[in-house]
């Protein structure tokens, strides 16, 4: 059920991807493609305003109990959670982003920007990707300040959380990032097969390449042990609420099976989509943070940082390898740490 919603919801996001495509060569496919990219930010926009009024009614005297009456199938922990959530400052950075990205739209806009990205403020497939880019920046924060404390709180109190499925894992962020990025390269629309394969930069890894991905795998593995052993030093309660988080939710993903579906799923969906179909229009920085940032659901924390870092690691391999090369770092290190755990 999980895997079926998650797609249903990202549907509304790969929908703008594929119509790019078509826009680039048919105007009236166009003017429907940016209608449809307003009515994104549109309700988007609603949806941080509702947030920003969520913030303004926690803050008033009774409120929680006034919630609790009206909403009486909300336990204690959720609504202590609800109640302290950041809404203000989480709602206002996703109203800011969505107005932004709307701006983008605009063909001025895009010129300004393709001052600092290499991207054509002509394009319609570029437009669209600033677009939606913009809007998952505002989205993924917005998620993870809001419901980041009300799933730790859960856990804490030893509730019962929804645990993600193998269907999950293949769903996202293998089905949804692989589509997104072949719909992004304009396979079987604006390139073939052999063009979007090297668009993404896939290509039979040598000799050397493999040696770089043992070696790198092997220095990722200890920058990530290396990083936990001084956040458990240093600030042990947050450690332990989102260790505890983390293994809530991906419990079952222990042994081969588990590092095979999460090194498998992860390695090639996010691969496909950051290092190959995004880095090169949009740079190696902008990509490693917004691969962060669509890993910081268990909060922002060291690990997010971590992530950034391993974002940066994976592009330079892109740059000067090939985007094979950073499925297998990313699978042996996914997989490597997955049995590490079991």
């Amino acid at each position: 059920m999980n895997a079926i919603f998650t797609f249903l919801v990202m549907i509304p996001f790969l929908l703008p991807i594929v119509l790019a495509n078509f826009a680039e060569r048919e105007r009236s496919v166009r003017i429907l493609l940016f209608v449809y990219l307003g009515l994104l930010c549109g309700v988007l926009l609603l949806l941080g305003v509702a947030g920003l009024f969520m913030g303004i009614f926690f803050s008033s005297p009774n409120a929680a109990e006034t919630f609790q009456n009206a909403s009486p199938g909300v336990n204690a922990v959720s609504l202590r959670a609800l109640a302290g959530a950041p809404w203000l400052p989480a709602s206002t950075i996703l109203a800011v982003a969505t107005i932004l990205a709307g701006l983008s739209m605009s063909p001025a806009s895009r010129k300004i920007v393709a001052r600092v990205l290499p991207i054509n403020p002509t394009s319609a497939m570029h437009a669209t990707a600033l677009v939606l880019t913009v809007l998952a920046i505002g989205l993924n924060l917005w998620q993870t300040a809001i419901l980041t404390p009300l799933l730790v709180d859960q856990v804490a109190q030893g509730q019962a959380m929804p645990q993600a499925s193998y269907l999950d894992v293949l769903v996202f962020p293998l089905l949804v990032f692989t589509l997104a990025a072949l719909a992004g390269v304009g396979l079987y629309i604006r390139r073939n097969q052999s063009e979007a394969l090297a668009r993404l930069g896939l290509t039979l890894p040598t000799p050397l390449h493999l040696l770089i991905v043992i070696i790198t795998t092997a220095a990722l593995v200890a920058l990530a042990t290396g990083t936990e052993m001084l956040w458990q030093r240093w600030d042990p309660v947050g450690y332990q609420q989102i260790g505890s988080l983390s293994e809530a939710m991906l419990g079952d993903f222990k042994g081969l099976a588990g590092a095979l579906a999460i090194g498998g799923s992860a390695a090639i969906g996010e691969e496909i989509f950051f290092r190959g179909a995004y880095q090169p229009r949009f740079g190696l920085f902008l990509s490693a943070f917004l691969f962060a940032i669509f890993h910081s659901q268990y909060g922002f924390s060291p690990a997010t940082i971590l992530v950034f870092v391993i974002g940066l690691v994976l592009g330079v391999l892109r740059q000067r390898t090939s985007l094979t090369v950073t499925v297998l770092v990313h699978f042996m290190y996914n997989a490597t740490l997955v049995l590490m755990s079991s």
